[in-house]
């Protein structure tokens, strides 16, 4: 075999050992012998190129894949019998036997230090690797260690690698520590996570058009939606298997669910699965929010994947069950999770369970539940719509209950009613007594904004039980501002709590 001739090859150049990373751009003649054979015929006939003179005896092969086109040849550099991190050659061979690229990330032999015994031994090692770690220590478990050499510029360190493995929150942290002085060299979630692809609503067809009227045809929601109302999506943390489950959400009660291997999810309304992959998006990204909030690690809310049933019921209805820890959403009229607003007025009763077990066996409570739904949607969606349509929940699900409300909607955020408006009669309805509170909510937002009205909110329900009252209510997020921002906004939520009627007692 004969070495690559200059001028027929590119190289990327390596940034510290004066090789070179990846020798591409070639096709060589058409080799015999099996593709161990013709890489190591190959690595040989290049080593000046390469600049492996004398490191050929450290490679062990580790690997051969076969992909679809393409077979490739996989060696780990190894030095005084330790791995050495990142430190391989890789040889790639098409179908017709000719190699077509190279890459090295071997160490030269002039850089290969001696070996010398180290300081730390494997206990302690363990510990400084836990001891590293923010939050609960006391939950990791350690899963191996691994003396090897280190990378680190233009030399190799002599290092352990703790693989450490802890399910609150759920993390697998690869940590490597020197073995002569225990310092972190370098320390990562490793953790696979597979991300997909998927079309949604966001929120809903109404928002994106900015417009009602255009998806209404002799007084009924078009079946063929416009392409502009779609939006193509990241789809975090699923699981691999094809189907919609993830570290925070799963869709598997859903009758029939749609399975995709290459988790490419890119279905449009009307097919089976767009309605999962909106529950899933939808839910996945509010529960990454509430994260974000504060609400991870030991403090996270959701300590399991939440579970949504997409087609549960051909009823125009929705609801979640706090026994089943579950989201179901109907199909009746315009299909419940084809609106990410309903599915996070939904979500919101979640939120409430998680954090009140048995909220809403009173009146005033069950109707805090829907006015919290309501404001938690709302709040969520504001930035993305239209000023017409700011104070409108569930504006797609509802697009026809013209009569009641304009725009069409489900509900509204911005009605006058004070807590002299409830209901308290026995057939009263919660959704329209929760039009006080979701009001009182948005007052909230509007004042002192989003991020610290979601925050004194969610942190006020900590407070309260499953029989609470409007009044209650309003002090538990009085102190909720005390505890997160000192009471600075004490004097504007004491105003709005009073121009609505509401306690705080």
């Amino acid at each position: 075999m004969k070495a690559l001739k200059p001028g027929t090859y590119r190289v990327v150049p390596g940034r510290y050992y004066g090789s070179p990373k990846e020798v591409w751009g070639f096709r060589s003649a058409q080799l015999r012998g099996t593709p161990q054979a013709i890489a190591k015929e190959f690595i040989k006939a290049n080593m000046k190129l390469l600049a492996l003179k004398g490191v050929m005896k450290t490679l062990r092969r580790e690997r051969i894949i076969r992909s679809l086109g393409a077979t490739h040849v996989i060696y780990q550099q190894y030095h005084e019998k330790l791995r050495v991190n990142r430190a391989y050659v890789t040889v790639h061979i098409d179908r017709n036997s000719r190699v077509y690229l190279i890459k090295n990330r071997a160490v030269p032999r002039h850089m290969l230090p001696e070996l010398e015994s180290p300081a730390l031994d494997e206990e302690a090692v363990k510990k400084r690797a836990l001891k590293s770690l923010r939050g609960a220590r006391k939950k990791a478990t350690v899963l191996d260690v691994e003396k090897m050499w280190f990378p680190k510029a233009d030399s190799l360190i002599l290092a352990y690698r703790v693989r450490l493995h802890r399910v609150d929150p759920v993390e697998e942290w690869l940590v490597h520590v020197d073995a002569q002085t225990g310092r972190i060299l370098r320390s990562f979630e490793n953790l696979g996570r597979v991300k997909g692809r998927g079309l949604v609503f966001d929120p809903n067809p109404v928002i994106a058009l900015g417009d009602h009227e255009k998806l209404l045809q002799d007084g009924k929601p078009k079946r063929r939606i416009p392409k502009v109302a779609y939006s193509t999506v990241t789809l975090e943390g699923l699981k691999g298997n094809g189907y919609l489950d993830g570290q925070r959400v799963t869709t598997e009660p859903t009758r029939n669910r749609v399975h995709r291997p290459d988790n490419q999810f890119m279905l449009k309304s009307g097919d089976r699965g767009f309605e999962e992959v909106m529950a899933y998006f939808h839910l996945d990204r509010a529960i990454r929010y509430i994260e974000s909030l504060g609400y991870r690690g030991a403090r996270s809310l959701f300590k399991e994947p939440l579970a949504a049933n997409v087609n549960g019921t051909r009823k125009d209805a929705s609801w979640y069950s706090p026994g089943l820890k579950r989201l179901t959403f109907g199909t009746g009229g315009v299909k419940d999770a084809s609106d990410a607003e309903t599915i996070l007025h939904e979500f919101g009763h979640a939120i409430q369970d998680v954090i009140c077990p048995g909220f809403g066996q009173s009146a005033q409570a069950a109707a805090m539940g829907e006015g919290f739904g309501d404001y938690f949607a709302a709040s969520f969606f504001a930035s993305y719509k239209p000023e017409k349509y700011r104070t409108s929940v569930m504006t797609w699900d509802g697009i026809t209950w013209n009569e009641i409300y304009d725009p069409p909607c489900v509900r509204r955020l911005d009605e006058k009613y004070t807590f002299e408006s409830f209901d308290h009669g026995r057939w009263a309805e919660e959704h329209e007594n929760g039009l006080i509170w979701s009001a009182t909510l948005w007052d909230i937002r509007e004042t002192v904004g989003r991020a610290v009205a979601d925050r004194i909110i969610i942190e006020g329900h900590f407070q309260i039980d499953g029989f609470t009252t409007f009044a209650r209510g309003a002090r538990a997020v009085l102190d909720a501002d005390r505890n997160l921002f000192g009471g600075s906004h004490e004097g504007q939520l004491l105003e709005i709590f009073a121009w609505r009627g509401i306690g705080p007692v």
